[in-house]
C-alpha cells in the first residue's frame, strides 16, 4: 500500500513540474491548494442484519475528516470569470464501532472497522470574482471533482469473527463524480500572487461501494452497499504570479 502511494506522489509531483514549466509562458495562473474535510458516509443500512460479519444492530459510526492536496492551473473565461482545473490526491476514511454479545457464544465483541480510501483527483470548476477593491475578492465557485480510486483499504479481513477468507474484492467504486459548491475570500500579495480560503460542500453522485458477487450481501459489508458520501470543509489555495 505504502509503495503504491509513493509511486503516486512521484508522479503527481513530476506532473506539476512539468505542467508549470509548459504553463509558463501562456495566460495561465498555478497554484497549489490544500484541503480538511469533514466526511459522513450516508444510506448505511440500520434496519436490516445478517447477524454475522459485524452486521449487527447498535453499531456507532464514527465520521472523519479527510485531507486532500491539488496542483491548480486556472485560466480567464469572461471578464470576471475563470475556469479551474488540475490534479490532486484526497484522502477520505470511515470507523464503524462493533460492540455486541455474539449470539452462539455469548462472547463480547468490541471491536472497529476502519476505511481509508485514496483517490486521484481532478477538478473542474467554475469561478465568479467580485471585486472588493484592488487586492481583494469574494469568489464563488460551481463545479465537480472526478475521483479515481487507487488505492482502497480496510481491515475487515482482520477483524471478523468467521473463518472467512474474502480475498481482495476491490469492493470500492473506482469512478465518483462529485459535484461542489464553495464560497471564499481572496488577497493579493505584494509579490502578486493570490492566496485564497474557501468554504466548500460536497455530494457524490456514485456509491462508494460497488457490486461484487464474492461479497456483496456478506456481512456488515452489505449494509454499507448503498451508501455515499458527503463532506464539507476548507480549502487554502496559493496561486503563483503569472
Amino acid at each position: 500500500m505504502h509503495n503504491k502511494l509513493k509511486s503516486f506522489l512521484l508522479i503527481f509531483f513530476l506532473f506539476v513540474f512539468s505542467v508549470k514549466n509548459s504553463f509558463a509562458q501562456k495566460k495561465f495562473t498555478y497554484g497549489v491548494g490544500v484541503d480538511i474535510f469533514q466526511t459522513k458516509l450516508n444510506n448505511v443500512d440500520r434496519e436490516n442484519f445478517s447477524n454475522y460479519g459485524h452486521s449487527m444492530p447498535g453499531f456507532i459510526q464514527n465520521d472523519q475528516l479527510g485531507f486532500g492536496a491539488t496542483f491548480l492551473v486556472q485560466t480567464p473565461i469572461y471578464k470576471n470569470l475563470s475556469f479551474e482545473t488540475g490534479l490532486g490526491i484526497t484522502n477520505f476514511n470511515s470507523q464503524f464501532h462493533f460492540k455486541y454479545i455474539r449470539q452462539n457464544t455469548n462472547d463480547s465483541v468490541n471491536t472497529k472497522l476502519n476505511i481509508s480510501l485514496f483517490y486521484a483527483k481532478v477538478p473542474l470548476f467554475l469561478t465568479y470574482n467580485l471585486s472588493l477593491h484592488k487586492r481583494s475578492a469574494i469568489s464563488f465557485s460551481l463545479g465537480t471533482d472526478i475521483r479515481f480510486l487507487f488505492l482502497g483499504d480496510d481491515n475487515f479481513q482482520e477483524i471478523i469473527n468467521e473463518l472467512i477468507n474474502l480475498g481482495n474484492p476491490r469492493l470500492y467504486k473506482i469512478l465518483i463524480f462529485s459535484p461542489q459548491i464553495s464560497l471564499g475570500y481572496s488577497f493579493k500579495l505584494k509579490n502578486n500572487a493570490t492566496i485564497q480560503l474557501k468554504g466548500t460542500g460536497g455530494l457524490d453522485l456514485g456509491k462508494a461501494m460497488r457490486p461484487n458477487n464474492m461479497i456483496q450481501g456478506w456481512g456488515f459489508y452489505n449494509n454499507l452497499f448503498a451508501s455515499h458520501y458527503t463532506y464539507y470543509g476548507l480549502s487554502l489555495k496559493y496561486f503563483f504570479t503569472k
